[in-house]
């Protein structure tokens, strides 16, 4: 199990990736990383007055067996974009 650290996960709130478990067919689980994610609600794309603010999603190239190994997986994720991007 992945040590889950709250500064790598607020860091990544504070600077707009959202992450998430994207479900797959037959019960698999990926992460999904929307960058701008969390000013976008979620969506590809949102206007702020006449202004677009587009997202991007990226996968992971892991695939999980279940919803528990993924969720383990998660803090790994955010203290990689917090390294890569921070």
């Amino acid at each position: 199990m992945n040590k889950f650290i709250p500064e790598d996960f607020n860091w990544c709130v504070e600077n707009d990736f959202q992450v998430y478990l994207d479900p797959l067919p037959m019960r698999r689980y990926r992460i999904a990383v929307r960058r701008k994610g969390i000013t976008t609600e979620g969506k590809d794309y949102i206007y702020k007055g006449n202004v677009k603010i587009t997202s991007k999603v990226m996968y992971s190239e892991i695939e999980f067996k279940n919803i528990s190994l993924a969720s383990d997986y998660m803090p790994v994720m955010y203290k990689h974009l917090k390294k890569k991007y921070g």
